[in-house]
């Protein structure tokens, strides 16, 4: 009689990894992971405690992996291209690892504080940048966040299947954006006209401002229907609007509200609805009040932005 397979710690995490990289996380799972080893659920939670350890191992596993394959990336010349390169090459290699391990669990403030959390290798980075370059620390960190940025977008474009880049075309691209990185850095601002002139405002702010919000219309139904027929918003809605304008915007009603700790609940809708650049008309309609009430309202909340408390 054939002795029995001993289902080691090690082989575990092994059937896990494969499992993950077979068909994503969502594949693994006790009975999957029973199936696969030919054992009962007893050896797995022995070793684990529950699934959930299982889940939580291979995600260490996985970056560990990422670290070391990425880091790699350094030896290369220029390290910090490198760097860009092995990213993307361990998301063509490892897309399931890759996407489970750049998953937040929580939203992040901002995308700084994602990529410092779940990219990392900022410090050797900026070391990077800063000797091949002789730039400042703050131009040196401009870069990693903005080519990290377009490599996360290169990697997201190849784990989803849109498209399978080479190698050299990853190094083509990753070095366009540098060089148009170091042009901004020490190009003037009269030489950045000359390629990207001033288009001037759209109505009632900044262009950029206007033709986002005005993108933003399309790709939400509460501001389609708002927009299309003004009406009283719903206590409800708010939180609609402001969670859109946190994913579009660098709006932050907390922020706001440190810096100015006058504001009312009023006053951070009317700073909403001037943002999403709706008219005083519309305004009135949406808060239910009359055109000369949001005019005041504006006025007021114009004056309590231009001084900051400071307690």
């Amino acid at each position: 009689m054939a002795r029995p397979v001993t289902v080691t710690k090690e082989r575990i995490l092994s059937a896990a990894l494969d499992l993950v990289r077979s068909g994503g996380p969502s594949l693994l799972t006790a009975r999957n992971l029973c199936a696969r080893l030919g054992c009962g659920a007893s050896a797995i939670f022995s070793s684990f405690g529950s699934i959930q350890g299982v889940r939580d191992a291979v995600r260490e596993e996985a970056r560990e992996l990422y670290r070391k394959r990425v880091g790699e990336g350094f030896a290369l010349n220029p390290p910090f291209k490198g760097f860009g390169i092995a990213l993307i090459w361990f998301a063509m290699d490892e897309p399931q690892l890759f996407s489970m391990i750049m998953e937040s669990k929580m939203p992040p403030t901002s995308y700084k504080e994602y990529i410092d959390a779940y990219v990392g290798f900022k410090t050797e980075s900026l070391s990077a940048i800063a000797e091949t370059f002789g730039l400042q620390v703050d131009e040196a960190e401009m870069i990693y966040y903005q080519l990290v940025l377009v490599a996360l977008g290169l990697a997201s474009t190849c784990t989803c299947g849109g498209s399978q880049l080479t190698i050299p075309q990853v190094s083509e691209i990753l070095g366009k954006n540098v060089r148009a990185f170091l042009m901004v850095i020490h190009a003037g601002n009269d030489a950045r006209e000359g390629f990207v002139p001033n288009a001037g405002e759209g109505p009632a702010g900044e262009l950029d401002s206007y033709v986002i919000m005005q993108a933003l219309v399309g790709q939400n139904h509460l501001l389609q229907g708002l927009r299309a027929k003004p009406r009283y918003i719903q206590d409800e809605e708010w939180a609609e609007l402001e969670r859109m304008l946190r994913n579009s915007s660098d709006f932050r009603p907390e922020s706001l509200r440190e810096t100015h700790n006058d504001l009312t609940k009023g006053d951070i809708r009317t700073y909403i609805l001037s943002h999403l650049q709706f008219s005083v008309s519309e305004q009135a309609i949406l808060l239910g009040i009359s055109p000369a009430s949001v005019t005041k309202a504006r006025q007021r909340l114009k004056a309590k932005l231009a001084t900051a408390y400071r307690p």
